[in-house]
């Protein structure tokens, strides 16, 4: 029998940390509650197999938005999902939930079910980064991890190699090393801007509503705020646009939402 999902959980309020509690261990959890962000930094190295973790912002000692940074800083959690809660809903607060690296922003008071379809999401999401950086058959009949390919291709699972470096206009985003360069210089981006950037100039020239772009790249169907995608099309246009006001790559369509500009 295999052993259950690993989430970590960062609550200072005993009675929302318990709701949070019992919901996940009914939908088949491991739950591993901290009241502290200190206590939880102390024991993480215990637990190496998390699957995702779930921020309050406002705590004490150490806050949310710090952990969340803590979490990024260690190689092994890089792409571990990170949810982060707040009863504050300001644009501010989210673009430095964002920043820190968080996937993802849940304002209180929330709905039990969406929170859970918002949970379920993230560890398939991780599940499937997980098993993509797994062992993979090579062309002579061998194995090789995808994590040790240095070139721009990468190996199927019949043997031919596929292109995985996407170009466009001095921007190049190469999904072998999970990297992206702007006129030969990386810039940095949190997880989720990656994604969103990938999907988006995988498919130039398509717009897609805030709605399906939620449902692409965060992995769930998601009725209500979509400020989300904005916010990250906001960030995603500060580091690769020659001016984010007025952006050439990452178009708004009005009435739809986002497109990357076709060649």
């Amino acid at each position: 029998m295999s052993e259950k999902p690993v989430v970590i959980l960062v609550e200072d309020d005993a009675a929302i940390a318990e709701l949070i509690e019992y919901n996940l261990r009914s939908e088949g959890f491991s739950v591993h509650k901290f009241s502290r962000g200190a206590e939880m930094l102390k024991a993480l190295p215990q637990y190496a197999d998390v699957v995702l973790f779930i921020l309050d912002v406002m705590l004490p000692e150490i806050d949310g938005f710090e952990i969340c940074r803590r979490i990024r800083s260690d190689a092994t959690m890089d792409l571990t999902p990170i949810m982060m809660l707040t009863a504050r809903a300001t644009e501010s607060d989210k673009v430095r939930g964002l920043e820190a690296g968080a996937d993802d922003y849940v304002t209180k008071p929330f709905g039990i079910r969406e929170f859970l379809a918002r949970v379920n999401a993230h560890v398939r999401r991780k599940t499937r980064v997980s098993k993509s950086n797994d062992i993979i058959p090579s062309s002579d009949g061998g194995t090789i991890s995808s994590r040790t390919i240095s070139s721009s291709t990468a190996i199927s699972q019949d043997g031919h190699r596929l292109n995985q470096t996407i170009e466009f206009e001095g921007l190049i985003l190469d999904d072998i090393r999970h990297r992206v360069y702007l006129n030969d210089q990386e810039i940095e981006m949190t997880n989720r801007e990656y994604e969103l950037l990938k999907f988006l100039m995988t498919n130039k020239g398509i717009a897609y509503s805030r709605d399906e772009l939620l449902n692409h790249v965060w992995g769930y169907e998601y009725v209500g705020e979509t400020r989300t995608v904005d916010v990250h099309i906001r960030q995603l246009r500060k580091k690769i646009e020659k001016d984010d006001a007025n952006p050439e790559m990452i178009e708004t369509v009005r009435g739809r939402g986002y497109r990357f500009k076709e060649a």
